[in-house]
């Protein structure tokens, strides 16, 4: 049972590992995983860190416990990264991302560390002595540089954006018509202007898909342990108290509301246009801070707008 627990414990620590090394990282501020399409530039390079890290973390903690005398926790240990593969598809379906996948691309990801794993297991790792490979013969300087060589051509590889368009354009579908179904009233009550609406939507969507309920349930927990004040609920608004989700949309959308009009009123000078896309960065801007929220909540505003109210008269300034 120890031996589960702890090669359980591995899997789970190179799934954040390599959601760092990969600029992903859940446990700081927002993820770089963006609801937006933007092309894989480096394709190799990405199959190298989703394929290779794994199989790089496997020879290493093998290493770590052997040198420890830690043997027993060796044996099967190609199953740290079956527990790996696991616990990251588990974390994609209760954090509702599974729509924003590419699962053929996944599966092959996913059977491509299995295999390899389970080789390198059985012809390295298994036998203590043959834990660290040999780098001695000219004929294997000669196959890395040739495995350099293949890298660099197939990482200017470009594959086609159809498929992740449509995957995050039928996420994006889904999320609104969720929270619509849930705050659809109360926020058009709040806003009573479907421009600003699209801009709530944009924040609670983009809210939610970083702080997704099972982190807020950690969160709220955390709270009920703390004197201090904390962003809570799917809008992630700070309170001192705790607060649910609705109220976290009541709290959210008012904060939307009222930075527009204090936008407004503040930059109101006779004969002066207020041009609507500073109003709306303003109060993204305001909401949060970042370059890349500020960006990428600009965007899917722009996107639930043009999906969700084509016909639309409402405005939030002058627009070009």
């Amino acid at each position: 049972m120890d031996i589960f627990f702890i090669q359980f414990t591995f899997g789970v620590i190179l799934f954040f590992l390599i959601n760092w090394i990969g600029k992903h990282s859940y446990s700081i501020g927002y993820m770089g995983i963006s609801i937006f399409v933007k092309a894989e530039e480096a394709p190799a390079l990405n199959f190298l860190i989703r394929v290779l890290t794994p199989i790089v973390y496997l020879i290493i903690i093998s290493s770590i416990l052997y040198y420890f005398n830690l043997d027993k926790y060796v044996i099967d240990i190609f199953l740290v990264n079956i527990y790996y593969i696991i616990f990251r598809l588990f974390f994609n379906l209760i954090t509702s991302r599974g729509k924003l996948l590419d699962w053929y691309r996944q599966a092959l990801y996913w059977s491509a560390i299995i295999i390899i794993s389970y080789f390198v297991y059985d012809k390295i790792i298994r036998i203590k002595e043959n834990i660290l490979p040999d780098f001695t013969t000219i004929a294997n300087e000669l196959w890395i540089i040739i495995l350099i060589f293949i890298f660099q051509i197939t990482n200017n590889i470009r594959f086609s954006q159809i498929g992740t368009i449509k995957r995050k354009d039928n996420y994006l579908k889904s999320r609104y018509k969720h929270f619509n179904k849930l705050y659809g009233e109360l926020i058009k009550d709040i806003t009573k202007n479907e421009a600003l609406e699209s801009v709530t939507y944009a924040i609670l969507i983009y809210e939610d898909f970083n702080r997704p309920k099972i982190i807020r349930i950690v969160e709220d927990l955390k709270h009920k342990f703390s004197n201090k004040s904390h962003t809570l609920g799917v809008m992630q608004v700070k309170s001192d108290k705790l607060i649910n989700d609705k109220e976290s949309v009541i709290l959210g959308t008012n904060k939307i509301v009222n930075s527009c009009y204090k936008y407004i009123k503040e930059n109101s000078i006779e004969k002066e246009k207020i041009y609507e896309w500073n109003v709306i960065s303003s109060i993204i801007s305001d909401y949060n801070i970042g370059s890349e929220y500020l960006h990428e909540v600009n965007e899917l505003s722009y996107e639930i707008r043009k999906t969700f109210y084509p016909n639309s008269k409402d405005n939030l300034g002058y627009v070009e």
